[in-house]
């Protein structure tokens, strides 16, 4: 019977529609791990607020009772018998708690973006099973026999296409992750810049004596290292958000440790840095710590990068040789009467 070259060419289209949909739904299941990542981070995050209790000191120049000169003498005079750390607390959670509210606020509002987009992929769903349905009515005019060629050829596309899937969906995670880590080192450069300014032109002693903690976090360069800090730890935590979707087996690209807070170690080494008068040799020492980390991390993603667009392209190249296959396969069949 003559070849009807119609239906071969409406099985093409149903299928690349199909193949067009499962992206779809590889990357619905990614923004679900996504939104799942999010709220595990939320809830540590709201966990973690309750140690660090509101103060009002931020508006004073003492901690603990005790002016900055005072707290600054004991501690490099290394008073035995003195206890510093409620003081290191107050210190430290007068910086962070206002980090974590505004991170919170952050991630509620990324939740609330990330599943609204979630729900716009459900169309896809019925919409496959619509041509799915389409595709087994027309394949059901061909006479398929046990063997046939374009069984075993349309069995290894399916596989080929799902691995191609996967790949290309890496790849868009890798590189906003790429981009996200790329900032963090920009952000972290600068940081170890204003470091190095503040080594050499904040004069400690001046705080010490007529500053307050406010000045100290927000109007002064260390504020400018604190706010690069808080951009590369914010950038670093949506890289690892892409990252933890990607295939664990696959890649072996990174360490939790890599994404640990910086602005924590920041504070508690600030605060050091301040009251010993230790010209933020600290503080200087964790930004490189963490600055030498990322830049790792970054020449590691390039390169599983290249690896990965490699893959894909040669999964491409056998899923367009096998589709034009199966096309030639079928042309061979014959149809039901």
């Amino acid at each position: 019977m003559r070849k009807d070259l119609s239906l071969i060419r409406r099985l093409e289209k149903i299928e690349k529609e199909l193949g067009y949909c499962q992206i779809k739904l590889e990357k619905e299941q990614r923004l679900a791990t996504r939104v799942h990542f999010l709220r595990a981070h939320r809830d540590h995050m709201r966990n973690s607020l309750s140690s660090y209790p509101e103060s009002e000191s931020g508006s004073q120049n003492s901690l603990g009772g005790l002016s900055f000169v005072e707290i600054s003498r004991k501690l490099m005079e290394e008073e035995s018998s003195f206890s510093f750390d409620d003081i290191r607390l107050e210190f430290i959670a007068i910086g962070m708690r206002p980090e974590i509210v505004d991170e919170l606020d952050l991630l509620d509002q990324d939740i609330t973006d990330t599943t609204e987009k979630l729900q716009t992929f459900r169309v896809f769903h019925d919409k496959i099973e619509g041509l799915q349905s389409e595709r087994t009515q027309a394949l059901s005019s061909f006479i398929l026999e046990e063997g046939e060629p374009v069984l075993k050829i349309s069995e290894n596309f399916e596989e080929t296409e799902s691995r191609w899937n996967v790949l290309t969906e890496d790849l868009t995670n890798i590189d906003d992750a790429l981009f996200c880590v790329q900032r963090a080192n920009d952000y972290l450069a600068s940081a170890r810049n204003f470091v190095l300014q503040a080594r050499s032109h904040y004069s400690v002693q001046d705080w010490l004596e007529t500053g307050y903690l406010v000045d100290l976090f927000k109007h002064s360069l260390i504020g400018c290292i604190r706010e690069m800090l808080e951009g590369a730890e914010r950038n670093l935590k949506t890289a690892l958000g892409e990252l933890i979707c990607l295939n664990d087996e696959d890649y072996d690209l990174f360490e939790f440790s890599d994404f640990a807070p910086i602005l924590l170690p920041f504070y508690k080494n600030l605060f050091s840095d301040v009251f010993k008068q230790t010209k933020f040799q600290d503080v200087l020492s964790i930004v490189e710590e963490r600055l030498d980390r990322s830049e790792r991390l970054h020449k590691r993603l390039e390169e599983t990068r290249e690896a990965v667009f490699d893959m894909q392209m040669q999964q491409e190249t056998q899923r367009e040789n096998l589709f034009q296959q199966i096309g030639e396969e079928r042309r061979k069949l014959r149809l039901i009467s």
